[in-house]
């Protein structure tokens, strides 16, 4: 991700999916303590849904989204929003902080070297902490919106968990999430070979596909999907 007006217009779209939002925040919900850093937090779409917890700090690497987050949400937090980046083994000195969860949605494939951010995370938390990672699933499916967004990779599970492993974690959790959004992804990225999320699909999507979407994958969770949810506890 960069920080220039296109990467703030596709965190602006994805907030507008409001449905889709509160979905992944109903998977993620069961793993989310008290005192939570929200990693790569962007303009704070979840962090706003968090204010709640005893302890939450927004995190992002782009010293615009910083400001953003302090406008935002900055009176409503016990401590100002950081600058963070994740390969930074600085980022541990927020163990101060005694950290039961890291939420890293959508952010891990913007890292270059993701296994070093892993082992930054694990060193940040508490014993018993959990780190609720939300990631792109299937290298198949990466195409020129990936690349127009700057991920570096999209994960498969086996990968999740062998770099999870690596860096110290016990998995409790490890799911995929959205199958019904997979054929447009495919159509855009790969047939069509687009560069650009549409926010009228986006927007169509959440109206109208997510809601029962959810339903059903409550119901029978997919064996594949649009993106991958895993949770490392630390030992």
């Amino acid at each position: 991700m960069t920080d220039d007006p296109s990467s703030l217009f596709s965190l602006d779209t994805a907030a507008a999916a409001t449905n889709y939002r509160d979905w992944m925040l109903r998977r993620f919900s069961p793993w989310l303590g008290q005192r939570v850093v929200d990693v790569g937090a962007g303009i704070g779409t979840f962090t706003e849904l968090l204010l709640d917890r005893e302890f939450v700090l927004p995190t992002d690497p782009y010293p615009p989204f910083v400001e953003i987050l302090k406008e935002r949400l900055g009176p409503r937090l016990a401590v100002d929003p950081v600058q963070l980046d994740l390969e930074d083994p600085g980022i541990m000195e927020l163990s101060r902080y005694r950290i039961d969860t890291v939420l890293c949605s959508n952010v891990m494939e913007h890292v270059e070297h993701d296994r070093i951010a892993l082992r930054n995370i694990h060193g940040m938390l508490e014993p018993g902490g959990r780190l609720v990672m939300f990631v792109p699933a299937h290298p198949f499916l990466y195409g020129p919106v990936d690349r127009e967004l700057d991920h570096y990779r999209r994960y498969t599970r086996k990968e999740v968990r062998e770099k999870l492993a690596e860096a110290g974690f016990a998995i409790d959790h490890l799911s995929e999430m959205n199958i019904m959004g997979i054929p447009g992804w495919f159509l855009n990225n790969r047939i069509q070979r687009r560069t650009d999320i549409n926010p009228k699909q986006v927007m169509l999507y959440d109206r109208w596909i997510a809601p029962w979407a959810e339903r059903l994958e409550t119901l029978i969770p997919p064996p594949i999907g649009l993106s991958i949810l895993a949770v490392g506890r630390k030992p």
